[in-house]
Order: C-alpha cells, then sequence, then structure tokens
C-alpha cells in the first residue's frame, strides 16, 4: 500500500508507572492521519479511572486523583477506544503503549493485535542515512520535538504528545518519500530492521 494511502492511528498513553504489568493506564489520546494528512478534527482524548492512583507519579503527567473522579473505567470505554484505533498505530516507545492497550484489552476479553510504527526508530534509521549514530537520549520525544523545530508545550498530556508525534511522523515521511519509500511494507522492513528493546528509551 502506498503511503498516502495509508490509515494511521498516533496515539499516546499517561500511565501510573512503566511496569506493563502492574501499573495503570490514566488517559488515552489519539490523533488520526490519512497518508501525510492529520485529522485533527477526528482526535480523540479521555481519561480513564484506575483501580489504585499513585500521587507521586502526578509530578510526571501533572493528573490529580480529584480529575480521576468521574473518569469512566476501561472497560466502560473500550468499544470506544478500540474503533478508534484504526489501522497502523504510530507512536513513541510505541512498545509499551501496545503492552498496556493488550493487557488491558485482554481484560475485557478482546485480543488487539495491529502493525505498529515507531517515530524513534524511524529516526533512527534515518539518521544512520545521513552517517548520524543517535543514541537514546536523541530519540526521545523531548529531544525529537526540539530537533523538528515544534514548540514544546503542553509535554506530557497524551493529547499533545500524540499531536507532536504525529507531527514528527508527517515530516519523517516526507523524508521517507525523498529516499524513494512510498509503500508501508518498505516502512515495516525499516522498523523491523532496526529494532530496540523498549529498555533503550530515556523518557
Amino acid at each position: 500500500m502506498n503511503i498516502r494511502d495509508a490509515d494511521f492511528c498516533v496515539i499516546d498513553l499517561e500511565t501510573t508507572g512503566l511496569n506493563v504489568k502492574k501499573d495503570e493506564i490514566l488517559t488515552f489520546a489519539c490523533v488520526p492521519m490519512k497518508g501525510m494528512k492529520i485529522l485533527v478534527n477526528d482526535s480523540f482524548y479521555t481519561l480513564i479511572k484506575p483501580k489504585k492512583y499513585k500521587i507521586r507519579t502526578m509530578k510526571f503527567h501533572g493528573i490529580s486523583e480529584k480529575d480521576l473522579e468521574n473518569a469512566p473505567l476501561f472497560e466502560e470505554i473500550a468499544d470506544t477506544i478500540l474503533n478508534k484505533l484504526n489501522g497502523i498505530i504510530v507512536g513513541h516507545a510505541i512498545e509499551i503503549d501496545m503492552e498496556f492497550l493488550k493487557r488491558y484489552f485482554k481484560k475485557v476479553g478482546i485480543k488487539f493485535e495491529r502493525q505498529t510504527i515507531d517515530v524513534a526508530l524511524l529516526e533512527k534509521w534515518l539518521g544512520e542515512r545521513l552517517g548520524e549514530r543517535k543514541v537514546a537520549e536523541e530519540l526521545t520525544l523531548d529531544a525529537l520535538i526540539k530537533s523538528y523545530g515544534l514548540k514544546a508545550t503542553y509535554r506530557h498530556n497524551a493529547l499533545a504528545d500524540a499531536f507532536f508525534t504525529a507531527q514528527i511522523f508527517q515530516i519523517q515521511l516526507l523524508k521517507l518519500l525523498k529516499y524513494g519509500i512510498n509503500t508501508i511494507d518498505r516502512i515495516l522492513g525499516i522498523i523491523s530492521s532496526c529494532k530496540l528493546s523498549k529498555h533503550n528509551f530515556i523518557f
């Protein structure tokens, strides 16, 4: 499939931590893309009530326990979230977000599988084409935002971070086209060729 015809869904989560087996999702956001067009008006964001709130993580995401008082449980909006996850899932350090989503969907009896593209891995590959071997610190979302000249406002808000990631991915797609890479299969092949462990990323 040509890049311009592909459906992408750029996602971001805020969680109580990075332990995908024990920590909980606090927010979910997604920004759809059609080819290189970001469909801002179709963006979606929701708070999700955890079973147990960790106040120490508030310094990262700014979400208070009071903010979550009237938030829905995941099982109450699982179908809505699933319907939003159309196309190839794109994100930064996407492996972690996917593990959280798989665990949560499994709890409600849904097997969740999607093809994924990680903008950090794509950036690593693009850097190597220019003779640059980017280290982990250069592949963080903050570093990519700065590298691409984006204004870093509302960081660690899931919707803002999803939108930043969509803008980064949009520019990366333009770069790929300049290299003559214009199909989804080629991009997925690139991602497979430069797999890193989730532990390689610094947040």
